[in-house]
């Protein structure tokens, strides 16, 4: 843990599916544009006295669900942004979609959440447009554990440099070492003109040209 210390919080990979309802999910980075992310257990707390507490409640928590607020700018052309924008019209099971959390120490929760409070845009005319919306956990998330004793030393892609054909893609398939480290990465592209990538490492060929492709873990942002 002595390697992890007080984590900055842009350690922390949030992922949204932004294709629900198919055989894949396909996960898109929330990150371009958020400046702000905020949880609450919104949680139900029953406080009752009983005749053998002198007069004095007990609380209990009876009740709640995990609520994730996310704030920040708005960018077009942004999958996972996109994506939430694009539900503003929409209500019912079409605002059901699927959030994963990468925390700094490897842990994560993933499960089935309903976007709410979609606030598309708004601010000064001379200024970035606001974007918000909230993330509900819908039942339990499952719960995987991170191991915080084996932290990240490397970051390798399988094969370089990656060769895409435009309107074609490739898989890059990203080795943290040592294979106990948390998994998470994620991937950036110096130019999207040329070619885009997803989150999960697939490479989106997009017009003629060379560009970088960079590859950072969550856990070690320094292990690239």
């Amino acid at each position: 843990m002595s390697d992890i210390g007080f984590a900055m919080n842009y350690t922390n990979l949030y992922e949204i599916n932004i294709t629900p309802n198919t055989a894949t999910k396909t996960w898109a980075r929330i990150g371009a544009g958020i400046n702000s992310v905020e949880w609450s257990g919104n949680e139900e707390v029953s406080q009752d006295p009983y005749y053998d507490g002198a007069g004095l409640a007990s609380s209990d928590v009876t009740g709640g669900q995990m609520i994730g607020t996310f704030e920040g700018h708005r960018r077009f052309g942004d999958p996972a942004q996109d994506f939430i924008a694009g539900l503003l019209l929409k209500y019912g099971e079409d605002r059901k979609t699927d959030l994963r959390w990468t925390q700094p120490n490897g842990d994560k929760l993933e499960g089935e959440v309903t976007i709410a409070n979609i606030a598309p845009q708004s601010g000064d005319p001379n200024a970035k447009s606001d974007f918000g919306f909230e993330t509900h956990f819908n039942g339990m998330p499952t719960f995987t554990p991170g191991n915080a004793d084996e932290m990240p030393e490397s970051v390798s892609a399988g094969s370089s440099p990656v060769s895409v054909k435009e309107g074609e893609t490739q898989k890059i398939t990203a080795m943290v070492t040592p294979p106990e480290a948390a998994p998470a990465v994620v991937y950036a592209v110096d130019n999207p003109e040329i070619a885009t990538v997803d989150s999960d490492g697939t490479v989106h060929g997009v017009s003629q040209g060379e560009t970088e492709i960079s590859i950072k873990s969550c856990v070690r942002p320094s292990v690239a």
